[in-house]
């Protein structure tokens, strides 16, 4: 979160003032977008900048936001 909510909302269903709401997000999309800047192949980009910055030291991190992004995704659809 704290890394995200800079550029994100802290609401992942939320535009941010800089990045798209990246609640449901899937694995693949984090890890490009988190690690290297860049998208899967074949992905339509919502927001097609090189704004966001790296964040290689997040590697280990990435199978928790993905379930993070898929459980706030399935709790707004619960609500």
């Amino acid at each position: 979160m704290a890394n995200c909510v800079a550029c994100h909302n802290n609401d992942p269903a939320k535009d941010g003032p800089i990045g798209p709401a990246i609640k449901g997000s899937p694995k693949e999309l984090i890890a490009a977008r988190v690690l290297r800047n860049s998208y899967p192949p074949d992905y339509k980009a919502k927001r097609p900048t090189k704004i966001m910055p790296q964040f290689p030291y997040l590697e280990p991190e990435i199978p928790y936001l993905a379930a993070y992004l898929r459980a706030e995704s399935a709790q707004q659809s619960e609500r």
